[in-house]
């Protein structure tokens, strides 16, 4: 009998800051093949570690290291980290379970 461990995943909060108009939006194709856009410059969703390595490998791929920013925040399960929204919530977040 094989035994597999279930694939845990990690909830991440992507904020970015672009400096070049034509990177831009590859950064955001690239973000949207693997998270969930939540607003302007940000992304959320759950990650195996494989995928996020392959984002991060993506992104690293587009970015200009000495002029562009992403910041990755990540929490072992999205029910420890609270969220409240002031005014449009800009994309309706999408859960699968």
């Amino acid at each position: 009998m094989i035994h597999t461990e279930p694939i845990s995943q990690v909830f991440y909060i992507a904020v970015y800051d672009i400096t070049n108009q034509k990177r831009l939006p590859k950064v955001l194709k690239t973000f949207r093949k693997y998270m969930n856009w939540v607003q302007n410059s940000a992304f959320e969703g759950e990650l195996t570690a494989k995928q996020f390595q392959a984002l991060k490998d993506e992104l690293l791929e587009i970015i200009n290291k000495e002029k562009d920013s992403i910041i990755f925040y990540y929490a072992e399960e999205q029910k420890h980290i609270g969220k409240k929204i002031l005014g449009v919530e800009k994309n309706e977040i999408t859960q699968f379970f």
